[in-house]
C-alpha cells in the first residue's frame, strides 16, 4: 500500500495543514499603483490628475465617471471639478518608450516617464512624492524636507504645509489624509460663508442708505493732535453763528426797508460811493441833461 522501499512520509503529506495566503509583491503594488489610474486601472496618460486623498486618475476617465454617477466606483468623494486638481508633472529625458515584454531582453521597470524638478528622483513607487494642491506641482518628499521654503520650487506661488498633500498614501497614512481633507474642506465652506454674508451686510447698508435720500453721512477725519468730538463741536459752533447772523442780518434789512432808508442820506457814506446811485445830485443832474438833449422841441 506504498511507503515501500523505506519511503518515509512527511508530516504535511499525512496531515492537511492551513494553507498560508499568498503574499502580495509590495514593490511590484507600489510601482503598479503609479503607473496605472486609480479607478480603471488603465495605464495612465496625460493629462493626469490626483483628488485630496492622493490617488492619481486619468482625467478623461475620471470625467467620464462624474457624468455618469451610477458608475463611480471608489470616488464618492469627487463631487466637482474643485475636488481634483491636475497635476503639473516634470517630464524624465531619460525615459524612453517601450512596447509589449517579449522576454528575450533585460526590461528596466524602475524607469519612470517622470521625475522630481529639484532632486532628479524618479517617481517610480520607490520614492514619495508629494502635490502642492495650490498649484499642482508635484515634488518629492525628500525636496520638500531637506529645502524648506514659503513658495512652491517649481512655479514659485506662494504655498504652505497644509497645501502639501501625499501622493498614493500608504495605509497606515489614508486616515491621516482624510481627515486632512474634511478639515480643508470645512475652513473653504467657513469661508465662503464669511464672504456670503459680508456681501450680504454690505447690499443691506446700500438699501438702507437708498431708502434715506441716498445720502450717506461722512464721518470727519481727524487732525493730528485733535480729538474727533472736539472737531464735531467745533463744526457744529461755526453752523449755528453762521445761521444766527444771517437771520440778523435779515431782519436789520427789513428794518432799514421799512424806515425808508436812503444812501443820498447817509453820513456814513462817500461822495463817490452816492454817485453810484439814482438819488444823488450828479445823477439826477445827467438824467435832467440827457433829458433836455432828446427833447428840444419843449424849450
Amino acid at each position: 500500500m506504498g511507503c515501500d522501499g523505506g519511503t518515509i512520509p512527511r508530516r504535511d503529506e499525512l496531515v492537511k495543514t492551513k494553507q498560508k495566503p499568498e503574499q502580495k509583491d509590495k514593490n511590484s503594488e507600489r510601482l503598479y499603483r503609479w503607473k496605472h489610474c486609480a479607478v480603471s486601472q488603465a495605464p495612465l496618460k496625460a493629462p493626469i490628475v490626483a483628488c485630496e486623498l492622493g490617488r492619481i486618475y486619468n482625467k478623461e476617465e475620471l470625467l467620464t465617471r462624474l457624468l455618469d454617477r451610477a458608475s463611480e466606483n471608489g470616488i464618492s468623494h469627487i463631487k466637482g471639478l474643485k475636488d481634483f486638481k491636475e497635476l503639473n508633472l516634470t517630464p524624465n529625458p531619460g525615459y524612453k518608450q517601450r512596447g509589449a515584454d517579449l522576454g528575450d531582453a533585460y526590461n528596466d521597470n524602475q524607469t519612470a516617464e517622470y521625475i522630481c524638478p529639484v532632486t532628479s528622483l524618479e517617481m517610480n513607487g520607490k520614492y514619495r512624492f508629494s502635490v502642492v494642491w495650490s498649484c499642482g506641482c508635484v515634488l518629492s518628499e525628500r525636496a520638500l524636507k531637506e529645502v524648506k521654503s514659503e513658495v512652491c520650487h517649481k512655479c514659485g506661488q506662494p504655498c504652505s504645509e497644509d497645501d502639501v498633500i501625499p501622493l498614493n498614501p500608504t495605509e497606515e497614512e489614508q486616515d491621516s489624509v482624510r481627515s486632512a481633507m474634511l478639515a480643508r474642506r470645512a475652513a473653504a465652506k467657513a469661508a465662503k460663508k464669511a464672504k456670503k454674508e459680508g456681501k450680504r451686510s454690505a447690499e443691506d447698508e446700500g438699501e438702507t442708505s437708498k431708502a434715506n435720500g441716498g445720502k450717506v453721512k461722512k464721518i470727519p477725519k481727524l487732525s493730528e493732535g485733535a480729538s474727533s468730538s472736539s472737531e464735531v463741536n467745533n463744526k457744529s459752533t461755526l453752523r449755528v453763528n453762521g445761521a444766527a447772523s444771517a437771520v440778523l442780518r435779515d431782519k436789520e434789512f427789513e428794518k432799514i426797508r421799512s424806515a425808508g432808508f436812503s444812501v443820498a442820506s447817509d453820513p456814513k457814506a462817500s461822495e463817490v460811493y452816492k454817485s453810484l446811485f439814482d438819488t444823488h445830485k450828479t445823477a439826477q443832474k445827467k438824467q435832467s441833461a440827457h433829458w433836455v438833449t432828446c427833447n428840444p422841441q419843449y424849450f
